[in-house]
């Protein structure tokens, strides 16, 4: 039994739905906001994702880290000095027309605004997940003898995670995105 077959781009309805979800929040994102911005019915919708917002959401978040975190990370695996690209990941928090800076960031705020346990959970471990990546790469070239750093190997994923943490909640207070570049920049002066 084939069903109805699809007649929207799933890919491009998780994209407006990330907009809907990533301006408004989690909670605050009706399902008529998405509906409208997806472009599909209801029926669409629900035959797509069977439990709702939730399971939209937690797609999402998938299709978030796919189209903005996959091809960069594998990049870093593959490049010898992995210092520079995870700086610029951290600069362009502070960028002042970037979307995490406007909106803030994706899974940060999943994990401040989301109440169920389980949509928090998965957004925490996306974030474990980048960071762990990031703190592997520079284990790494440290070996190599490119970078040195005197933070204990098996806090440092939490380091880079603290940073990332650090910053949604700084960036809303400091307006000055050159305060934050030298925020940052004192924070790798431990990675060098």
């Amino acid at each position: 039994m084939a069903g109805r077959p699809k007649i929207y781009d799933e890919e491009v309805a998780l994209d407006k739905a990330i907009e809907v979800f990533w301006k408004k929040g989690y909670e605050v994102a009706s399902a008529e906001d998405l509906l409208r911005a997806m472009g599909i019915g209801k029926g669409s919708f629900y035959l797509a994702y069977k439990n709702g917002k939730q399971e939209l959401f937690e797609k999402s978040l998938q299709r978030f880290f796919y189209k903005y975190f996959s091809e960069f990370l594998n990049g870093l695996k593959k490049t010898d000095n992995p210092l520079p690209s995870i700086k610029a990941f951290y600069y362009q928090m502070s960028d002042e027309i970037s979307m995490p800076r406007i909106n803030g960031c994706y899974f940060s705020n999943a994990m401040v605004q989301v109440e169920k346990v389980e949509v928090k959970d998965q957004a925490a471990a996306v974030m474990i997940k980048i960071a762990n990546i990031f703190a592997e790469v520079l284990i790494v070239a440290k070996q190599k003898g490119i970078i040195d750093f005197d933070i204990p190997n098996d806090i440092l994923y939490l380091y880079l995670l603290n940073l990332w943490s650090g910053l949604n909640v700084v960036r809303q207070i400091e307006k000055d995105p050159a305060k934050v570049k030298r925020l940052i920049d004192e924070h790798f002066k431990m990675i060098r």
